[in-house]
Order: C-alpha cells, then sequence, then structure tokens
C-alpha cells in the first residue's frame, strides 16, 4: 500500500466524542504530489492553503444530519 492512497482523516475522538483531525504526515506527502513543491517553512502559507481546502472539500461529501461531524478549521482562543 502506498500511504499516499491512505485516508488522512483520522478519528483521535471516541464515539460519544469523535474528533476528526487530518494526519499531518500524509497531509504533507498529499500537498507535494499535488503542487510538485517539497514542504518547507517558508511555503507554509500555501501548505495552509491546500490542507483548509481539502478540508472544504471533504466536509462537502459528508451528509448532514444528526451524528454527522465534520472537520473544523483550528483556531486559537485568545480568551483566557
Amino acid at each position: 500500500m502506498n500511504i499516499k492512497d491512505m485516508n488522512p482523516v483520522v478519528n483521535a475522538g471516541t464515539d460519544k466524542n469523535p474528533m476528526m483531525v487530518l494526519d499531518a504526515t500524509i497531509m504533507v506527502l498529499k500537498y507535494e504530489e499535488a503542487t510538485r513543491n517539497s514542504y518547507k517553512v517558508s511555503n507554509m502559507d500555501d501548505y495552509l492553503k491546500y490542507v483548509d481546502g481539502y478540508r472544504d472539500g471533504y466536509n462537502a461529501t459528508i451528509p448532514l444530519g444528526e451524528g454527522s461531524w465534520r472537520l473544523t478549521k483550528w483556531e486559537d482562543s485568545d480568551d483566557e
């Protein structure tokens, strides 16, 4: 099996509280394959746009309804 063919969506939660995350290693490989650019800190903005686009595309395939979940954007909170 090629790791680039794996689904980067990982269930890191429980049945009661599912927390779906994107596996960073697989996303870096998918980014490099799709853009033909090597992952570097200098192109972090481009990488983050790619990951956001992947998340939005993935969420578009998930039907809305009871018990359905979606990947959400990580947002830092300034509230302390």
